[in-house]
C-alpha cells in the first residue's frame, strides 16, 4: 500500500515539475518577445531604416532596384537589409522557441505581411543576383505564417539544452 502511495506521489510530483518547467519556459518566451519588441521600437537606427524602406517602396522603381551590386554599399540598401535582417532574426527566434509567436503576431502581423509585400521583389532580385535562394528565407516563411494564420514549425525539443 505505501509503495503504491509513494509511486502515485512521485508521478504527481513529476507532473507538477513538468508543468512548472513548461510554464516557466512559456513565460520566458513571452518576456523575451516583449523585450525584443520594446528594443526594436526604441532603436532609432531601426526606426530610420524602417522609414527608409517604406519611402523607397513607394517609388516607381520599388525596392528591387536597390538589390543591384553597384548599390550594395549605399545607405538605402543597408537600411533595407537592416529591416529584413531584423525580421529574419525574429523568425529564427520563433522557430527555436526563444520568442513567442502569438505575442509577436499580435503586435506585428500586419507589419510583417506589409513589409514582405514591399520587399519581396528586392529579395527575389538579390537571390537571383547572388545565386543564393536562402536569402531572407526565414522572413518569407514568417510572412507566410502570418498571412495563412498557421503556427510556425517548432524546431526546438522539450529537453534539449545548449
Amino acid at each position: 500500500m505505501t509503495l503504491g502511495i509513494a509511486f502515485v506521489s512521485s508521478l504527481i510530483a513529476a507532473a507538477v515539475a513538468l508543468w512548472g518547467f513548461q510554464y516557466q519556459r512559456a513565460s520566458n518566451r513571452r518576456r523575451n518577445t516583449f523585450e525584443h519588441i520594446v528594443r526594436m521600437e526604441a532603436d532609432q537606427s531601426f526606426i530610420d531604416a524602417r522609414r527608409k524602406l517604406i519611402e523607397l517602396s513607394k517609388t516607381s522603381a520599388g525596392l528591387a532596384a536597390w538589390a543591384a551590386e553597384d548599390k550594395e554599399a549605399s545607405y538605402e540598401a543597408q537600411s533595407i537589409r537592416l529591416v529584413l535582417n531584423q525580421f529574419e532574426i525574429v523568425s529564427i527566434g520563433i522557430e527555436l522557441g526563444i520568442l513567442d509567436f502569438e505575442t509577436y503576431k499580435r503586435w506585428f502581423q500586419s507589419t510583417v505581411i506589409r513589409f514582405w509585400a514591399h520587399s519581396e521583389h528586392y529579395v527575389k532580385s538579390l537571390r537571383a543576383r547572388t545565386n543564393n535562394p536562402s536569402l531572407f528565407h526565414e522572413f518569407e516563411a514568417m510572412a507566410q505564417w502570418m498571412r495563412d494564420g498557421k503556427a510556425p514549425p517548432v524546431r526546438h525539443r522539450l529537453f534539449r539544452i545548449r
